[in-house]
């Protein structure tokens, strides 16, 4: 779990603002944390951070970590501590998810502006540093410029009652999918269905005809007995009967009955 990260082997050791702000900047730049709602619990690090007029923002900041996006920092940038290069990067990433949670078809326009980033190589980058991270599962469509989220593997975190509805809302969509999935799933075994008893009507069909010229074939009087076949003793007889033979002996013998008279 997130909350076993080694960085919160630290925590106990945070005794003053100054400490409590320390902490919470190497927590939001570790590169492998991602959920921060567990500090905002802790009450010995907000108390800390509460007590210095410098370190307070740094609950917005966990804050922001927690649940915001980067265009939240880009609204609220003057009430917050600057950002480390690690920081951006981490928050880019946090609002990728969220961006991912709620549509799995992302263009890159879209990303670019969201995200404030400078171009396609630095989108193509942070997308795929999230795929590593086991953040989203996700493809690039470099010819239709668009990302292709097939899952968001890392939630966001739980922080107050405007998240609950974002988290509802994030739910009632999955489900939403889910039943347009089943629905096209079951339409298309349908039609595996009634292509199978199609397909076995016509198999029977023509084992019907094949069955029934095989008997017709093997019935005497049928195609195949003698009286019809080539060879056979009716197509001889008429062969002997206008045979050259008979035709010779006609003639032989009428020239015996002109000799003879």
């Amino acid at each position: 779990m997130q909350h076993q990260h080694p960085i919160y082997a630290l925590l106990p050791l945070v005794n003053s603002p100054a400490a409590a702000a320390d902490f919470v900047t190497r927590a939001t730049s570790a590169p492998d944390l991602f959920t921060f709602a567990h500090l905002l619990h802790s009450p010995a690090l907000t108390q800390h951070l509460q007590a210095g007029d410098q370190t307070k923002k740094y609950i917005d900041l966990l804050r922001l970590f927690a649940s915001g996006t980067w265009q939240d920092y880009i609204s609220n940038q003057s009430s917050l501590p600057c950002l480390t290069d690690a920081q951006a990067t981490k928050l880019k990433q946090l609002s990728l998810i969220s961006l991912a949670s709620k549509s799995h078809t992302l263009p890159y326009s879209t990303l670019l502006s969201e995200l404030s980033l400078p171009d396609m190589r630095s989108l193509a980058t942070l997308v795929v540093s999230c795929i590593y991270a086991n953040l989203i599962s996700a493809t690039l469509d470099t010819q239709e410029e668009l990302v292709h989220v097939s899952a968001v593997i890392a939630g966001r975190d739980v922080v107050d009652k405007a998240d609950i509805s974002r988290l509802k809302s994030v739910i009632d969509t999955w489900a939403s999918r889910c039943a347009e999935t089943i629905e096209d799933l079951n339409n298309e075994a349908r039609k595996v269905r009634e292509k199978a008893v199609q397909e076995s009507k016509e198999v029977k069909e023509y084992n019907r005809i094949v069955e029934m010229i095989n008997k017709q074939l093997m019935t005497p009087g049928g195609k195949d007995s003698g009286k019809d076949s080539p060879g056979g003793e009716g197509e001889a007889m008429d062969i002997d009967e206008t045979s050259p033979m008979s035709d010779s002996s006609s003639s032989t013998k009428k020239r015996k009955q002109r000799t003879t008279s």
